[in-house]
């Protein structure tokens, strides 16, 4: 069946980038404060011991990490809140601005892709978690009201790991992978379980 079928989509890419030249944290805090009266959607917090700061703006999320001490050690940052490879450019775009550098291309890695989708159903969770002994599953009520199903390592080989947020809705979150082919071939797996446990 086609994806649309079952509402599958991309809700997040995070990214991580190194940027070529270094900046201070001081100096993002400082430049946003000056930025702030025009530009009203910039927001920051220093986190972590003056180790990282955490930005927003536009549409996106920076968590921009400390230089390093060490010289040949390039500065990181993780990028969230991108809703496909098509925004990738424009997320670090937006980063070049916020540090106040000449923009150029960056190499970036998917670090973890999220998804949502439906089943169309709504799923017995319970009848699952008690009878599908084979798979790795996780369910406890009294602090999460989904079923965590993890995916099978033969089903993935770039992704490490890849959950599935299953609800008694019908709908599914997936998170954790890094390649957008295999999280499709887990979701289709997660379906054939939970066409078995229709809620009656």
């Amino acid at each position: 069946m086609e994806k649309e079928d079952y509402k599958f989509k991309v809700t997040n890419l995070k990214i991580s980038v190194k940027l070529l030249q270094s900046t201070s944290l001081k100096f993002v805090e400082d430049r946003c404060k000056l930025l702030q009266p025009i530009h009203k959607n910039i927001s920051w917090k220093r986190n972590g011991g003056n180790n990282f700061m955490t930005l927003r703006y536009k549409k996106f999320t920076y968590t921009l990490f400390k230089k390093s001490a060490k010289k040949d050690r390039p500065q990181h940052c993780n990028i969230t809140r991108i809703r496909s490879k098509e925004d990738i450019p424009e997320a670090i775009g937006h980063l070049f601005f916020l540090v106040n550098q000449p923009p150029v291309w960056l190499d970036h890695t998917i670090d973890n892709i999220s998804c949502s989708a439906n089943t169309n159903q709504e799923i017995d969770i319970v009848g699952i978690y008690m009878n599908e002994l084979k798979i790795a599953c996780d369910y406890n009520p009294l602090v999460f009201p989904a079923l965590k199903i993890y995916c099978p390592r033969v089903l993935i080989e770039k992704s490490k790991k890849i959950c599935s947020l299953v609800y008694r809705s019908g709908a599914i979150i997936l998170v954790g992978g890094r390649c957008l082919k295999e999280i499709k071939k887990f979701f289709l797996w997660v379906l054939k379980i939970t066409r078995k446990y229709p809620r009656l």
